[in-house]
């Protein structure tokens, strides 16, 4: 039985895309990086504080990634601090970055554990974890997990000058 030259090329098409597709399937996935690019109060009531607080997700793969939202812990000199969670919804440009706005809460103890001994320290350690949450599916992971950690100058802070390093 002879295939014809449509058949044949066809087929060779398939075998082409089939290869192709698997060949992006190998490439390592790397987790986007989460750092904590600003925080600053929005409001105080009660026993209870609001943050607003900018994280800075960046992209360090070849593709864009597609996040609906994320969840955070923030740890202020190793002590519970504030927690929270976002909706905000964000494309991440391959090998770029972009800042999502979370809203973190706190109590009025929590405050007061992660600032304990404040006085005494020329510099304030954050750490800041969570997990972002990814739209779409198939191949990539729903949930990707970061963790990440800082110090701020507390004289720099207090003076607006700068931020996280």
């Amino acid at each position: 039985m002879r295939m014809r030259p449509i058949g044949s090329a066809a087929a060779a098409t398939l075998l082409i895309l089939t290869l192709a597709a698997c060949a992006g399937i190998g490439k390592p996935f790397e987790t986007p990086r989460v750092s904590l690019s600003n925080i600053q109060v929005q409001e105080s009531k009660g026993l209870e504080t609001a943050f607003l607080v900018l994280l800075r997700v960046t992209n360090p793969n070849d593709g864009e990634l597609d996040i609906k939202g994320l969840d955070c812990d923030l740890e202020i000199n190793g002590k519970p601090f504030a927690y929270g969670i976002s909706n905000t919804q964000v494309t991440v440009p391959a090998f770029g970055s972009e800042t999502i706005p979370v809203t973190v809460y706190s109590s009025v103890i929590d405050i007061i554990k992660g600032l304990f001994g404040l006085q005494q320290r020329e510099d304030l350690s954050y750490r800041v974890k969570g997990k972002v949450r990814m739209a779409g599916g198939g191949l990539m992971p729903s949930t990707l997990p970061f963790d990440s950690q800082g110090t701020v100058s507390i004289k720099e802070l207090a003076a607006g000058r700068r931020g996280p390093s």
